[in-house]
């Protein structure tokens, strides 16, 4: 609880890091603990039988997935000091000003590529929750569902940062490639959700 307690109170000092990458990293790793205990609540019971092979393999998923946003939380800080320190780069000379450019489009791609990889692992959660509401236990049907909202919201936030580093790049093809990739999680994501909310309240 300190460690979190922690956290949060670095996220509400004001300064830049931990942002908003980080956040969404953590509620991705929330979202894919949720879908481990819903699993964790199905496995070697009788009654989903013919679910256990699945439900194992979205069990082992999901503890990757976990996994991966933990990474990402401190990943994401690190690419974005790395974006901050090449944007304070010293320009009053030519030379300065080449080295500069070229830091920036450098770290602003790894600043892009993080967030990339955090809204593809979020979207892998979300099918597996999207499963796990289907053939799991009933009784945990609602912390699956919330942890689908935040593997949405973790998809989302990682568009928001794809889409804010994508502008300080200058390989249109590597750009354009990011932000149909993007644009496509986030619609497919989407669909899902909605397929879920339908589940679960009937609308």
């Amino acid at each position: 609880m300190q460690e979190i307690e922690h956290f949060i109170s670095r996220v509400a000092a004001a300064g830049p890091m931990p942002g908003g990458g980080s956040v969404a990293a953590l509620a991705g790793a929330l979202a894919a603990a949720l879908g481990e205990m819903m699993a964790g609540l199905t496995e070697g019971r009788e009654k989903f039988a013919s679910a256990q092979h699945k439900v194992l393999d979205m069990h082992s998923a999901l503890s990757a997935f976990r996994n991966e946003f933990l990474d990402l939380i401190q990943e994401d800080s690190v690419a974005y000091q790395s974006l901050l320190n090449a944007l304070r780069m010293l320009r009053d000379t030519e030379e300065q000003k080449i080295l500069r450019a070229e830091a920036i489009e450098k770290s602003a791609r790894s600043a892009t590529e993080t967030p990339l990889r955090t809204a593809r692992a979020a979207f892998r959660v979300l099918e597996c929750l999207k499963t796990l509401i289907e053939v799991g236990n009933p009784h945990a049907r609602s912390d699956a569902a919330v942890g689908a909202q935040l593997a949405f919201a973790a998809l989302k936030a990682g568009q928001y940062n794809v889409l804010a580093n994508i502008r300080l790049q200058k390989d249109r093809s590597f750009t354009d490639k990011c932000s149909a990739e993007i644009s496509d999680l986030v619609f497919k994501g989407r669909e899902i959700l909605r397929h879920i909310e339908r589940q679960m309240t009937g609308e």
